[in-house]
């Protein structure tokens, strides 16, 4: 059994990744305007906390999506 660490922004690499593939995710999402790490469009700087919300919604639907 071979196993993989994906790197790379979440939304971008999960939608690579076939339905019911990954047997786990772990995930700590940013803070809301919390910390700014320095990469361009980053999870917690967006403008408002609706569009935050609607980020990490986006990402954890294409969790719920890949995990077996």
């Amino acid at each position: 059994m071979a196993y993989e660490i994906v790197i790379g922004d979440a939304l971008t690499e999960l939608v690579k990744l076939p339905s019911e593939s990954v047997d786990c995710v772990i995930t700590s999402p940013p803070y809301y305007n919390l910390r700014d790490y320095g990469v361009e469009n980053q999870i917690g700087t967006e403008k408002s906390i609706e569009t935050y919300i609607d980020n990490l919604m986006d990402i954890f639907t294409e969790v719920k999506r890949v995990l077996k």
